[in-house]
């Protein structure tokens, strides 16, 4: 982890209206940094954070995440039925029109769920910044020390019930002059969570080493190997396609297009884990 990484969050704006922080996004948005807009008493202005930076492991990691979700759509690179996209604007569940950004998220194609504009559903859906149908599945992915505002953030995507899921990854700082006696890899705590609607939150401790130990050969980690069931993370396909009416029928269940293959998406958290450990050697 950098020293400018390490003095995350830094405050670089005082008293900014919702107006100029969101121009301020569309400007500056995919420099590098992620930012984050804390609102003020007077429900109008607010404080302005940088609270990540973008490096080779947290860019590695986003791009494995999308090649999972990128799966079902059975090799469709044209006008897929799910749409895999990275940093898309949003507006902050209740947030007074504050525009945000995932680290990466999922959505249907318009094909299968109409953009807000043009839905039949009465109050209309909500959409990105956009227009196009709201992502349905966020991830939010942390490297570093500001691991507590991955969690704020996780939690305010799922005040929006569009969001049907969100997923946290963090990745802690390496451990020096620890490593791997095979690879060299440095070792390091990795965490996930799944957050589902009306459903308990998961939790993963599938780093190289466990969160609390300082002994990973007497004290193996448990993810050690591809596919093991206790390190998956596994999301319901037919979220992604959640478009019920108004009101919500009861058991209401959203169908799987025939083009898309498989009936959940399956994140491998050693995979996550190995591109994690590649992306940054001693």
């Amino acid at each position: 982890m950098s020293r400018a990484q390490s003095s995350l969050p830094l405050h670089i704006g005082s008293k900014v209206t919702i107006k100029n922080y969101n121009t301020f996004l569309h400007n500056y948005g995919s420099s590098g940094y992620k930012f984050r807009f804390q609102l003020n008493s007077d429900n109008t202005t607010g404080e302005v954070y940088i609270i990540d930076m973008t490096s080779a492991v947290h860019g590695d990691i986003i791009t494995r995440l999308q090649n999972f979700f990128e799966v079902p759509n059975n090799g469709v690179v044209d006008n897929p039925p799910i749409v895999v996209t990275g940093q898309v604007l949003h507006y902050v569940p209740g947030g007074n029109r504050v525009e945000t950004a995932p680290s990466a998220c999922v959505r249907p194609d318009v094909a299968f769920v109409p953009k807000p504009a043009a839905s039949t559903v009465i109050p209309r859906p909500p959409g990105d910044t956009c227009g196009n149908p709201h992502a349905r599945i966020m991830c939010e992915v942390t490297v570093g020390r500001s691991v507590g505002e991955s969690g704020r953030k996780c939690l305010s995507w799922m005040r929006e019930p569009y969001v049907r899921a969100v997923i946290s990854i963090k990745i802690l700082e390496p451990r020096l002059n620890m490593q791997e006696p095979t690879t060299g890899y440095f070792y390091r705590t990795m965490t996930a969570k799944l957050y589902r609607q009306g459903m308990p939150v998961q939790r993963w401790d599938f780093g190289n080493i466990k969160k609390y130990s300082r002994d990973p050969i007497t004290d193996p980690p448990g993810c050690n190997a591809p596919n093991l069931a206790a390190y998956r993370i596994t999301i319901p396909i037919s979220e992604v396609f959640w478009d019920p009416p108004s009101p919500i029928p009861p058991g209401y269940t959203p169908a799987i297009p025939p083009n898309v293959v498989g009936i959940n998406f399956v994140i491998d958290l050693y995979r996550i884990q190995r591109v994690a450990l590649q992306a940054q050697t001693p």
